[in-house]
């Protein structure tokens, strides 16, 4: 069966740029590729939009480093197949040098798409994109302390200064997360990690939360500049007087799979 395929990819790596050359060219010949308007201009050709990708494409392919993964992400419903040509890759599929063998066995439909949990975000009303990995609000200026409180089902769970908390996806249970000492999650998990940022406090721990609870963050007075910040990419400003309101989305992120589990990943990427 002919597909229609999506292209994207981080225009302004090298390495990627002329891989997504060559993966155009062979998709070319599966069916119609509709490319990235970024990388479109790099590769001479015809440019559409991530909404018009995930309007008329069957399948996207991204190649890049994480980043451009969750930039897809955050506008992509249909199942992406990630092509790891950036750093640690730890959202990808294959290695560029896999890329071609990758996309045959997608052709010969030797493949599964995994779904995975993504978190709707809104402040005062006004729905904010998705987060894949985590939303998180943090102080704007280093080593200022913000005062907030935090609310599962309109009951508070924690009350604490910090430099921020962190709200994670079993997808961003391995990301910045990880590092502030939340927990590897399962991503068959249905549940978001809510992990403090530098609490000023020893009692602060990470919680694991359904995802269908409605997780509301305020700030308290005295808090200094704030920022909410979505996936490392999307931020907007948060004052006293925001109402932020978090809790699982209807969107699912999808990722192509080949038979790796989460297990074998996390050995392979983590603990090397």
């Amino acid at each position: 069966m002919t597909h229609t395929w999506g292209l994207i990819c981080n225009p302004s790596a090298k390495r990627s740029v002329s891989l997504a050359r060559d993966v155009a060219e062979f998709l070319r010949q599966q069916g119609t590729v509709l490319v990235e308007q970024g990388v479109a201009v790099e590769i001479n050709e015809q440019g559409f939009s991530f909404q018009e990708i995930n309007k008329k494409a069957d399948l996207v392919v991204t190649i890049g480093g994480d980043g451009t993964i969750l930039a897809a992400m955050s506008e992509i419903d249909k199942p992406v197949f990630a092509i790891n040509s950036g750093g640690m890759g730890f959202l990808s599929e294959v290695e560029s040098k896999y890329a071609l063998e990758g996309l045959k066995h997608i052709i010969e439909g030797r493949y599964n798409v995994e779904e995975r949990a993504k978190l709707k975000i809104t402040m005062d009303g006004r729905r904010l994109p998705d987060a894949t990995n985590e939303v998180t609000i943090q102080t704007a200026r280093i080593a200022k302390i913000l005062y907030l409180k935090i609310f599962v089902e309109n009951e508070l769970i924690e009350s604490m200064g910090a430099d921020g908390v962190i709200i994670a996806t079993p997808t961003g249970s391995t990301s910045y997360s990880l590092s502030v000492g939340g927990p590897i999650m399962d991503p068959a998990v249905n549940a978001m990690i809510i992990a403090p940022l530098a609490a000023f406090k020893l009692s602060a721990r990470p919680w694991i939360i359904p995802l269908e609870r409605k997780v509301e963050v305020r700030l308290l007075p005295k808090s200094k500049e704030t920022n909410l910040v979505v996936d490392g990419r999307f931020l907007a400003p948060v004052t006293q007087d925001s109402d932020i309101v978090i809790t699982g989305s209807e969107k699912k992120a999808r990722f192509i799979r080949f038979g790796e589990s989460f297990y074998q990943m996390v050995r392979l990427k983590l603990m090397r």
